[in-house]
């Protein structure tokens, strides 16, 4: 009983230091004091002691003069970064069986890497059409035996978005002096992405700018288009991509902005959106656990427009007819653009 009330004794006198430290006794919080700090009058000197070096170094100007505006005005809060791309890295996309490269810098940049490639890869050069950023390499014996040939061809070409370019690779097997229109060998096309995809990756990302190529003003191929004069509802996204990659990317990037999607239609071009904001305030345990955060939820419809086999638009509104604000509308539509590549 005496050890019990030792211990007892022991653990209240704990609880009164820990309550006394962080319920306003020892610690206190000091965290908010500059919210009642005031303006102090200036430092008064003796007569004959030079101030100079006491002025503000950084005076505001009319600061004294100020007088706030009418009204009320709401700062959108900037929106986080979202592309994927821009971070040195080199990338492989696949759409059904065709890859190719992803990479930071335009073609000017890329173009003397990919022919330092080449001449260390052994493979030579047959044409090289800076205009069109095509490379084309000569018939070569890949077993040794005679029994076949191969050549390849790659083409340049600036990425979706800004500063960035994709390296397409065209496989040929035998066949005569004209190229196909898609690899002969799909496996030995990814094999070839595959090499100079980890010949660029093990690069310095800053490249000499050729004097090739220079057909790239490095605007990308997405682009936010609209509004004003047409309108706030005809803000849209335009994406000078073939339609069918488009549609894919567009899905992809729905994905990794934040959108959940409850339904896709390819024969309409549409898909159908929920979507909470990342900044928004989070959840409580309740919410969390039952579900409730659901009833706060924003749906969206997103319609892809086909304005020829190599451009497509994108628009986004509410899925009941509500009017979409035109921050909102511009908020995510640069959301999306982020994630488009």
């Amino acid at each position: 009983m005496r050890s019990n009330g030792f211990r007892l004794t022991v653990m209240g006198l704990v609880l009164a230091i820990l309550s006394g430290c962080f319920g306003g006794g020892v610690f206190r919080d000091r965290g908010q004091d500059y919210r009642s700090a005031k303006l102090s009058a200036p430092l008064e000197l003796p007569p004959g002691v030079e101030s100079q070096t006491l002025d503000d170094q950084y005076v505001v100007p009319g600061i004294q003069t100020h007088k706030p505006l009418p009204g009320e005005f709401e700062v959108q809060p900037p929106e986080p970064l979202a592309k994927n791309v821009g971070t040195a890295e080199v990338k492989i996309q696949t759409l059904d069986d065709h890859s190719w490269i992803l990479l930071d810098g335009d073609p000017n940049q890329v173009w003397p890497r990919m022919r330092i490639f080449l001449g260390r890869a052994g493979l030579d050069i047959a044409k090289a059409d800076g205009e069109s950023a095509i490379i084309e390499t000569e018939w070569r014996d890949p077993n040794g035996d005679g029994a076949s040939r191969e050549r390849f061809r790659f083409r340049l070409e600036e990425g979706v978005q800004k500063d960035t370019s994709e390296i397409h690779v065209l496989v040929q097997i035998n066949g005569n002096e004209e190229w196909p229109q898609t690899s002969d060998n799909a496996k030995r096309e990814s094999q070839m992405v595959r090499v100079v995809a980890q010949y660029l990756a093990d690069q310095e990302t800053a490249g000499s700018v050729s004097i090739l190529a220079q057909r790239s003003d490095g605007k990308g191929k997405i682009f936010i288009e609209g509004g004003e004069d047409s309108g706030p509802d005809s803000r849209h996204l335009r994406l000078l991509l073939p339609v069918d990659r488009a549609w894919a990317a567009l899905g992809l990037a729905l994905v990794k902005a934040g959108f959940e999607i409850e339904d896709d239609r390819r024969e309409v071009n549409k898909y159908w959106l929920t979507y909470v904001d990342p900044e928004a305030e989070q959840p409580g345990w309740f919410a969390r656990t039952f579900g409730a955060r659901r009833n706060g939820l924003s749906r969206y419809v997103v319609e892809m427009q086909e304005v020829g086999p190599e451009e497509a638009r994108i628009y986004l509104n509410y899925q009941k007819g509500r009017r979409l604000r035109e921050a909102e509308r511009e908020k995510l539509l640069t959301r999306i653009m982020g994630y488009l590549y």
